[in-house]
């Protein structure tokens, strides 16, 4: 990989907040930090943001509390919340035409759904096997499981965990 040197101007606060990050050790260096700026920068489109306005893509960033998002949820039935998370399955597939030609019965494709919706902050996911294991979901487990569902077409079982936001899912069989 080619690397390139950029200088840039920024303010005494932002320089402040830069050397505090790098004394608190969040971050390695300077230049770990404006790296990792810009791939989100890249990842998020935000070259495509308006004012009051942030898409990916075809897609809108609204920003949420984690709070208020799950009230939403509260107000509805399990299954309601597994119904909406199947349906949004069902649009995103036919709304995406990448994934129309993705044959996603085939588990070695999964991780185009995961990934997506990793990057969309959805959480963290990984696969190990027939589990799905989802650290810190921004939905509740129910409406995971019918997206999942749905993208995959297999039923999905829930192991429970004592682990704080930390969801497993077992493969069970082909839908």
């Amino acid at each position: 990989m080619k690397a390139f040197h950029v200088c840039a101007q920024i303010d005494d606060d932002l320089y402040d907040y830069l050397e505090f990050l790098e004394r608190t050790q969040y971050v390695k260096n300077k230049n770990e930090i404006l790296e990792k700026a810009l791939i989100l920068y890249k990842k998020l489109s935000a070259h495509d943001w308006l004012p009051d306005i942030y898409r990916m893509g075809e897609s809108r960033v609204v920003i949420i509390e984690r709070g208020m998002l799950l009230d939403l949820f509260d107000s509805l039935k399990e299954q309601e919340i597994y119904k909406a998370g199947s349906m949004t399955a069902l649009k995103r597939k036919v709304l995406k035409p990448e994934l129309k030609s993705i044959n996603l019965t085939k588990d070695a494709n999964w991780r185009l759904v995961t990934d997506e919706l990793q990057n969309m902050g959805w959480g963290s996911f990984k696969r190990n096997g027939a589990e799905i294991r989802v650290e810190n979901a921004a939905v509740p487990a129910q409406y995971l499981k019918g997206y999942l569902e749905t993208m995959f077409k297999v039923g999905l079982g829930e192991q429970l965990t004592d682990v704080k936001d930390h969801i497993i899912f077992k493969v069970t069989e082909p839908k």
